[in-house]
């Protein structure tokens, strides 16, 4: 053992032992701060290589939206290009579909005004020739042969409505024709 120290209100053992310990603690304690120095470089480093890394996928994520987005309107415009000329194309092959229609209807109109005064021409020269054939039947059987007379009026008059009749069917037939031409105009083109 040591001995006691002069003065000294109580034995303090040489070397002091708390002296030794708190330099040992003093020791650990620098060890330890720069253990956590070391570590918390190395966690900020990780930590901002972690961020580097998210900027790095942000941006990529980014630059694709763009581009997609980019790609998104040159198709939705290319589309809508596609579609005017479509349309425009359309139009067009209406417009001549109309025209083409429209020449055949009018053709169709003056075939039948043609016929409609062939008709009333026709039906003017047989009334006409009833009223001629009647007028002489009155002028040359007069009084006992009434008759007679009769019956050639009810029959020339039966002509006349034979001929009207016939002109009607006529007409109908050439309604009918322009009404199937029209459809398949319409429809075929």
């Amino acid at each position: 053992m040591h001995a006691p120290v002069a003065g000294a209100v109580g034995s303090v053992p040489i070397p002091d032992p708390t002296f030794l310990t708190t330099q040992a603690l003093d020791r650990e304690v620098n060890r330890l701060e720069d253990m956590m120095e070391r570590d918390l470089l190395a966690l900020k480093d990780v930590s901002n290589e972690k961020h580097l890394r998210a900027e790095q996928q942000f941006e990529l994520v980014e630059r694709q939206r763009v581009e997609q987005k980019k790609d998104t309107k040159d198709a939705v415009d290319a589309a809508l290009t596609a579609q005017k000329e479509a349309v425009r194309e359309q139009t067009a092959a209406s417009e001549k579909a109309i025209e083409k229609s429209e020449k055949a209807i009018n053709r169709l109109v003056e075939q039948l005004a043609d016929t409609f005064r062939t008709e009333a021409a026709a039906l003017r020269r047989e009334i006409s020739e009833v009223k001629d054939r009647t007028t002489q039947i009155e002028s040359t059987t007069r009084g006992g042969k009434e008759a007679t007379i009769e019956r050639q009026a009810t029959s020339a008059s039966s002509g006349m409505w034979v001929g009207i009749g016939l002109s009607i069917i006529g007409v109908a037939i050439i309604i009918i024709g322009l009404i199937a031409t029209l459809s398949a105009t319409s429809t075929g083109g």
